[in-house]
């Protein structure tokens, strides 16, 4: 998959969807499968034009919620057969611009395309007030098709990414990742902690995020898959403060079932399958060792299943 900017060389005919795309759930997976259907019937290139950082980030500075950074969405969306990534810097004169002007000078005057494929609930320029109707409109003035999804909906109500931000706040992964159609992954370098999972007898990983605004599902101790070069593990990892050990700072610590070897400065992806318990103080060190053990063996049983 090619990535583009505005300085790049023009792109003519192609098939585009809009959108901030972030979490590339179920419902956005219509919209771009709809895009790359059309775009290989017309022998056309299938792109995406999506914006660099994210709205959120630029009007809400605090914005530590985002389902998936640029080099998750890159990753995903080259899986899923799109053949351009077109990025426009998101800053405040993008944001001030009117619908009509968003299209004619970010889009058209740009990329050319022939068809725009959105969503029914599509909505751009300044403060959302562009939608399907000024689109249509315009595809009129401008000769360019466009293609209107319609209405999505799964397990009783529309997909939107806040929708999959509330679920992973609460701990509800399984629901999340089936909204999202994929399990929802954090990935990062392992770092030095204190030493001391091994001296309970679980050696852990500590793992430092890739990317601070990325969205850290609640505190608690989950099952979990670990990807390390390209090889599935089984874990069970903690995300939390680790009171027993009267910590302070939030940490997110795995341990792996089955793989026991020095990690340190290692990248790992890790998929969160299930939430197995809230986070607790236990009354000492013995205690705490006992319920890892506990949780290994019910992250062994869940993980099992699938």
């Amino acid at each position: 998959m090619r990535i583009y900017r505005k300085s790049n060389k023009a792109i003519w005919g192609s098939v585009i969807t809009i959108g901030g795309f972030d979490g590339i759930h179920r419902g956005h997976q219509i919209v771009i499968a709809k895009t790359i259907e059309i775009a290989r019937g017309c022998n056309a290139l299938a792109g995406i034009v999506s914006f660099e950082p994210l709205p959120q980030r630029v009007i809400h500075r605090e914005f530590y919620y985002i389902l998936t950074p640029f080099s998750e969405k890159r990753e995903i969306l080259a899986e899923l057969g799109v053949d351009f990534l077109f990025l426009i810097k998101f800053d405040k004169s993008i944001r001030l611009l009117t619908p009509s002007a968003f299209i004619q000078n970010e889009i058209l005057h740009v990329l050319h395309p022939s068809t725009i494929v959105v969503g029914y609930d599509h909505h751009f320029g300044k403060d959302g007030e562009g939608n399907v109707e000024i689109l249509r409109n315009m595809a009129r003035i401008n000769n360019f098709r466009l293609i209107v999804t319609p209405k999505f909906q799964f397990e009783g109500a529309p997909i939107k990414s806040t929708r999959i931000r509330e679920r992973l706040l609460l701990g509800n992964v399984r629901t999340a990742n089936r909204l999202l159609g994929r399990n929802y992954s954090i990935t990062g370098i392992v770092a030095k902690g204190l030493g001391l999972g091994k001296l309970l007898g679980f050696p852990t990983v500590n793992l430092k995020i890739n990317e601070i605004e990325k969205l850290i599902p609640a505190d608690g101790v989950y099952a979990v898959f670990v990807w390390y070069r390209g090889k599935k593990y089984l874990g069970a990892m903690n995300i939390g403060h680790r009171p027993t050990l009267g910590g302070t700072a939030r940490t997110i610590e795995a341990s792996l079932i089955n793989l026991n070897r020095n990690l340190y400065g290692a990248q790992l992806k890790i998929e969160l399958i299930e939430r197995m318990r809230p986070e607790r103080k236990f009354r000492d060190l013995a205690s705490l060792s006992r319920q890892i053990k506990k949780d290994v063996e019910k992250a062994k049983e869940i993980l099992a299943r699938l």
